[in-house]
């Protein structure tokens, strides 16, 4: 069953998400890692099968990303190239939430 508190905690990071990648200010590199944060600690388990399976598969395309580097610090970010940030922004931005109701 469904959590309507997880689906809108899941809105509110996907507002969020969409502010950091609109946002002009930002390096690439740091909206690629602000993305991820606002992405992190969702409540999957409060969603439908369906929704936490595509959650599931965006993390999976960030994760294919990341595994190509050595993360340990927010400054290794700047190391990755540019179609690689690029496709976690994507990646992360592409994870809308369904319409509420």
């Amino acid at each position: 069953m469904a959590d309507e508190a997880a689906y809108r905690q899941w809105r509110e990071s996907a507002k969020t998400v969409n502010a950091i990648a609109a946002d002009s200010s930002l390096a690439l590199w740091e909206k690629a890692r602000k993305v991820n944060q606002a992405c992190a600690g969702l409540a999957l388990e409060g969603l439908q099968s369906k929704h936490r399976h595509k959650a599931l598969a965006a993390f999976g395309k960030v994760n294919s990303v990341f595994a190509k580097y050595t993360i340990n610090s927010f400054d290794d970010y700047k190391q990755m190239s540019d179609g690689d940030l690029r496709e976690i922004v994507t990646a992360v931005r592409a994870l809308v939430p369904p319409k509420a109701k």
